[in-house]
């Protein structure tokens, strides 16, 4: 369960994926990191995630046909009051404005 702490050890491992979503993955990261400073980044079971006091609040999973990004269940930003169902993890294939724009305001909720 432990892994590598820092911007260093999350930026390499999202950056051994193919190059198209290399890029989206150091994006993410930096959207993460300007959104939420005090979030830790750590390498955990081969992925990047974004832990606070303990408690994972987001990650990345680069693969080789796509990259995910997601929230833990306890913390998920997106999860609406009276819906019986609650996204935690989205692939993305691009990002434009809008995208980041939502990305950050997710981030920036569930690290409030």
């Amino acid at each position: 369960m432990f892994g590598k702490k820092g911007d260093e050890a999350v930026l390499a491992k999202l950056r051994e994926g193919p190059d198209e979503y290399r890029k989206i993955g150091v994006r993410l990261h930096e959207i993460i990191r300007e959104s939420a400073p005090s979030l830790e980044p750590i390498v955990r079971w081969g992925l990047p995630f974004y832990v606070r006091d303990g408690k994972d609040i987001c990650y990345i999973k680069p693969d080789k046909d796509f990259i995910a990004f997601g929230f833990g269940e306890v913390v998920n930003p997106a999860r609406e009051d009276g819906a019986t169902m609650h996204p935690v993890a989205w692939t993305i294939t691009g990002l434009d404005d809008a995208t980041e724009a939502k990305i950050r305001a997710l981030v920036e909720k569930a690290a409030g």
